[in-house]
């Protein structure tokens, strides 16, 4: 059996398909944002001046009107700091805590190489059938697993040319099938 038939057997100890995840993560981080900037927001308000209510000064200066005024202001700044805020501090916290997890690992991911088959047969976009045909035969011959025995990444790179190959004749086919 050749070494290039052995390259297409799957192995049973291989890991599988890697997936880009990455759409899940900037997902994530759009949606905490939607959520945690007006709930900050929200809560540093309630924090800082608490459900104060519209305290109408009135015309009287007497020491009842005075002392209800008082008493009405420190049960307001009680207010504020209870358990239900304490909740919604340590709420908003883990969020920001999630949303900072996910940014570190959006800032860490490669960026997705793209596919240009053009490149890889080191033509310009507007080639031509033959120019592509002729490209292709060279490179194949320089790149076969067969001619490259001590190259492990031959065969991904001939698989790559083939693709490259492939996708790039495609238009030209499906434009001469419509021509007939």
């Amino acid at each position: 059996m050749s070494q290039f038939q052995d390259n297409f057997k799957r192995e049973e100890e291989s890991e599988g398909l890697d997936y880009d995840d990455g759409a899940f993560f900037y997902f994530s981080i759009s949606l905490l944002s939607f959520v945690l900037i007006p709930y900050t927001y929200i809560l540093l308000k309630e924090i800082l001046f608490g459900d104060r209510l519209e305290i109408f000064k009135s015309n009287c200066d007497c020491t009842k009107c005075t002392a209800l005024i008082n008493i009405k202001k420190t049960q307001i700044s009680r207010q504020c700091y209870n358990k239900r805020v304490f909740f919604k501090l340590l709420v908003g916290a883990f969020l920001w805590y999630i949303w900072f997890l996910n940014y570190q690992k959006v800032s860490t991911m490669e960026p997705l190489q793209s596919f240009d088959p053009f490149a890889i047969l080191d033509l310009p976009n507007e080639a031509t059938i033959p120019e592509i045909k002729k490209k292709f035969r060279r490179m194949s011959l320089l790149k076969h697993p067969d001619k490259n025995p001590d190259n492990p990444l031959a065969v991904a790179e001939f698989i790559k040319l083939t693709k490259a190959y492939n996708v790039s004749i495609a238009p030209f086919l499906t434009q001469s099938k419509a021509a007939c």
